[in-house]
């Protein structure tokens, strides 16, 4: 089963050579990006228009940040949200 939740960890402040992983992680297919950690609301911004690009071919996904809320309160925060069909969660430290 593929994921279409991720819970994304960050480990520093967001700086635009980290777009290049961001991009391949909206390619995926994630239906819900749960941010947490430094800098998470820019992070989640800096999401959102990665997932719009030029318009040409926007991606919907939902995108939420979590600036006073654990690492653990996220995860189970993501695993309560639905999506289009049953899913796990990924985790991943950027």
């Amino acid at each position: 089963m593929t994921n279409l939740k991720i819970v994304l960890i960050c480990q520093s402040r967001y700086s635009p050579m980290y777009d290049d992983q961001l991009i391949s992680l909206i390619n995926k297919g994630y239906e819900l990006v749960c941010v947490v950690g430094q800098g998470c609301q820019e992070w989640e911004g800096v999401i959102d228009e990665l997932a719009v690009g030029d318009g040409t071919d926007p991606k919907f996904i939902v995108t939420t940040s979590h600036p006073e809320q654990s690492t653990d309160e996220v995860i189970e925060f993501a695993k309560l949200l639905s999506c289009s069909k049953a899913s796990g969660v990924d985790v991943v430290s950027i």
